[in-house]
């Protein structure tokens, strides 16, 4: 299953990227940070696939047995996608926008404890 998890989560990356490329033609976006500032940041292919590992998949994996978490996994990614695997759903922009959003308040953090 894990293949099936990685094959889902580069779909839902590739998606994400091909979706910013076609709308900004970029992969720049802003972000507003919890000290009211705006940052400009580059998302690539590896900060997404860390970002779903880290912030989704080990969560789901903490609170589950592993069967069922690798079933929610690939249930989550795949109602992310469309059909023919060329857009975003609804769920999947709210999704990975949470993921983003979650990853900026991390990096930040990090940021002021150094």
């Amino acid at each position: 299953m894990n293949l099936q998890i990685e094959r889902c989560r580069q779909r839902l990356v590739r998606v994400k990227l091909q979706d910013m490329k076609a709308t900004t033609n970029t992969h720049n976006i802003l972000i507003d940070l919890p000290d009211g500032s705006i940052t400009t940041v580059e998302l690539t292919e590896e900060i997404l696939e860390k970002a779903l590992i880290k912030l989704f998949e080990a969560m789901v994996y903490d609170t589950n047995k592993r069967e069922k978490a690798e079933i929610h996994i690939i249930q989550t990614y795949q109602r992310c996608v469309s059909k023919k695997f060329d857009t975003l759903t609804n769920t999947g922009n709210e999704f990975i926008s949470a993921v983003i959003e979650n990853l900026t308040e991390q990096a930040f953090q990090q940021r002021g404890k150094e």
